[in-house]
């Protein structure tokens, strides 16, 4: 008798946490990715990255001699 409860309480606790998961995915489903854009509305999603300059503080220029 008490296998069988474990049993149905295991399956009961799994089903929860399915459930669970499966309203998530549904709520985010639901939600708009994007607001709604008006006719002749322009934008821009790319935005090109910064570039990075090199301080004077950071490293060390330093002339090599070959030798042979």
């Amino acid at each position: 008798m008490k296998d069988v409860f474990y049993t149905l309480l295991v399956v009961w606790i799994v089903w929860r946490i399915l459930n669970s998961v499966n309203s998530v995915r549904t709520k985010q489903a639901e939600r708009p990715s994007t607001p709604p854009r008006k006719e002749g509305e322009t934008t821009v999603d790319f935005t090109p990255p910064k570039k990075r300059s090199v301080g004077d503080s950071e490293g060390e220029y330093v002339d090599y001699e070959e030798i042979k």
